[in-house]
């Protein structure tokens, strides 16, 4: 990802004139290759997901729509978790069924968390953080990377608690009765997987978001 951000941003400061609308084509550019990105995370296996054991995995895509929010905003920041969510959701019910598409065919649990990470994440970075010097960067990137990781994992339980157990959906594919012991079951998985991708998501975020950050801030 980094890589590809660096090559795209070479490309267009040396392929557009210096116009008004300059800034405006790269972040369109760039709005595109953070889906692209986060669509090829989504398809090809460990770009988006490192499987740590049978049941839990740490969640790269998260630090994607996280990092892209802090280059282009938070409303880009809602449509990069949009995307996102929409592909959960889409792969939820077309997919192998696992326990994770148990939650995710519920569209609310699937695509709001999705959005918020990158609506709250991008928000937090242009109010406090984006105007500071780079050496002061590191500990709010340290924290938004972790904060990235627990808004998602927070509202994905909030949501699939709320589903099973106050709105007893029966759309998940469930057998009958089974929806309160299962529900606790998926929430506990969901709840230590979060803990290793805020931990992921407080060393990753910033390692990435530094190079990147500073470079989109000169150039767009």
């Amino acid at each position: 990802m980094l890589c590809t951000f660096f090559i795209a941003i070479f490309h267009l400061r040396k392929g557009l004139p210096r116009m008004a609308t300059q800034n405006k084509t790269r972040r369109l550019v760039l709005t595109a290759l953070f889906i692209a990105i986060i669509l090829l995370q989504c398809l090809v296996p460990w770009l988006g997901f490192i499987p740590i054991n049978p049941v839990v995995s740490l969640t790269i895509i998260t630090y994607t729509v996280a990092i892209g929010a802090m280059v282009l905003g938070p409303t880009t920041g809602l449509l990069l978790g949009f995307v996102w969510g929409g592909y959960s959701f889409y792969n939820a019910w077309t997919g192998a069924v696992t326990i994770g598409a148990l939650m995710f065919r519920n569209p609310i649990t699937a695509i709001f968390p999705r959005m918020m990470v990158g609506f709250l994440i991008g928000l937090l970075y242009w109010k406090f953080v984006k105007n500071r010097a780079v050496k002061t960067k590191t500990p709010w990137l340290i924290g938004l990377g972790a904060l990235s990781a627990f808004t998602n994992t927070a509202l994905v339980i909030l949501f699939t608690w709320i589903g099973f157990n106050v709105m007893h959906t029966t759309f998940t594919g469930l057998p009958a009765g089974g929806g309160v012991s299962l529900s606790w079951l998926l929430q506990i998985i969901v709840g230590f997987n979060g803990v290793i991708e805020m931990i992921g998501g407080a060393i990753l975020v910033p390692i990435i978001a530094l190079p990147v950050t500073f470079f989109a801030e000169k150039n767009l």
